[in-house]
């Protein structure tokens, strides 16, 4: 394998082991970072809801990311308050099924033309992150947003 070959392999494990945040130790063993997910109405009058995306170690937010659609994530300080970072990182994770029930709540929303409601959601340790439980988990808080800027 040449120089160019192993310099390309070794910059695309090291980008799909970091996602956002560089929480490489957990994607490593194909586990989930600690993730504190908030959603609620948009501040931005063109999108009807926003993400708010944490990155947590322990109790301190390590990165946080907010996004209007499912593509762009806008890094930003975070100002969480210390009680939703202390549940997630001292609490149980949010169930699965719980996470399928505000996708159905969403819709259901979206359809009668009512807000969304704020909701938090902590994802940890949950196994084959990568393999498959990402987007498992993931896709029922985002669905419902665009994919890309202006396709609300």
């Amino acid at each position: 394998m040449g120089n160019l070959a192993k310099t390309a392999m070794i910059a695309g494990l090291l980008i799909g082991m970091t996602g956002f945040s560089g929480a490489s130790n957990a994607q490593g063993r194909d586990i989930s970072p600690t993730l504190l997910i908030e959603t609620g109405p948009s501040d931005n009058p063109a999108y009807r809801r926003m993400v708010f995306v944490k990155y947590l170690n322990g109790t301190h937010v390590t990165s946080n990311y907010k996004a209007y659609n499912r593509r762009e994530f806008i890094n930003l300080p975070d100002k969480s308050t210390t009680d939703n970072v202390r549940a997630c990182a001292n609490n149980r994770a949010t169930k699965f099924s719980q996470i399928k029930a505000f996708e159905r709540t969403e819709a259901s929303l979206k359809r009668n033309n009512q807000p969304p409601e704020v909701r938090s959601f902590c994802i940890k340790n949950i196994k084959n992150w990568n393999a498959e439980n990402k987007d498992k988990y993931l896709n029922p808080i985002f669905n419902g947003m665009p994919y890309v800027a202006g396709g609300n």
